[in-house]
């Protein structure tokens, strides 16, 4: 039961995370894209070297070379057909055909919120379906961030911590690109906050799934396959999300420093737990 319960609850506490995020916007309300950028990269590399330092070579012990290499890929790509089936928008700074401001440029919200202004009236119900849609997209990808969870503890309780924590990080900046548009349309406080909370709430979900599945089965190849699903999920999250929305920001030096101090302090967060 305890393989049960654990990760569910660690899955429960890095879902909570997006309300972080949320809760950051409304207590600052105006977050520099320094800032933004920095905690972004911080958590590329935090994912990254969990990713490969842990789930990756865990799974290597336990697996062959063509079994390894072919769940990898099935995790990324299963990532990538979710992405392109599901209606939703990623949180990110531009819009795709370049132009400033979609998501979370203030000024490109400013001047959205101003063409929707006729007779002094905003036209809000567009904006919280932007809103909506962001909140999709970070729900989406956090359901199988779950299944990691899940994964990395039924093989050995520190590496599902250590995953949890690494994911945990990647969800605060997720809470802040739901927030910042809703907050930006006039969404009341309390919804904002809910639904930053609500977006993270897939991950217990998958982990919940996953845990039981690993419980009844148990099979050595059957964990090791999910570690390296997992390290496929979690290495296309971040190239796909978090790496280029930290760059569009235009700090370059800030993304290098983020990343690398991302990938060190996973480095010493692996000493300490072990």
């Amino acid at each position: 039961m305890d393989r049960i319960v654990e990760p569910f609850l660690l899955s429960l506490i890095a879902g909570s995370s997006t309300a972080v995020g949320g809760i950051i916007v409304l207590v600052l309300r105006r977050i520099s894209d320094r800032v933004i950028s920095f905690s972004l990269a911080f958590a590329s590399g935090v994912m990254l070297l969990v990713a490969f330092n842990d789930l990756f070579l865990e799974a290597a012990t336990l697996l062959t070379h063509f079994e390894l290499m072919s769940m990898f890929s099935l995790g990324a790509i299963i990532m990538i057909a979710l992405d392109l089936a599901l209606p939703h928008i990623e949180p990110t700074t531009k819009s795709k055909n370049g132009e400033n401001p979609e998501m979370l440029s203030e000024v490109g919200m400013q001047r959205r919120i101003r063409r929707r202004l006729h007779g002094g009236k905003v036209g809000d119900s567009e904006m919280f379906r932007k809103g909506m849609l962001i909140a999709m997209g970070i729900s989406l990808h956090n359901f199988p961030e779950g299944l990691v969870i899940a994964a990395g503890y039924s093989y050995l309780p520190r590496l599902g911590l250590i995953i949890a924590i690494a994911i945990m990080f990647h969800n605060i900046p997720e809470g802040l690109a739901t927030a910042i548009p809703l907050r930006k349309a006039g969404v009341k406080s309390w919804k904002v906050l809910a639904l930053t909370l609500l977006s993270g709430m897939t991950e217990p979900v998958g982990a919940l799934i996953a845990a039981f599945a690993l419980s009844f089965v148990g099979i050595e190849s059957l964990i090791g396959s999910s570690l390296a699903f997992a390290a496929g999920v979690m290495t296309y999250i971040t190239a796909d999300e978090l790496i280029p929305v930290a760059h569009e920001y235009g700090y370059k030096h800030t993304v290098s420093i983020g990343l690398l101090l991302g990938i060190m302090f996973s480095l010493l967060l692996d000493v300490l737990l072990s």
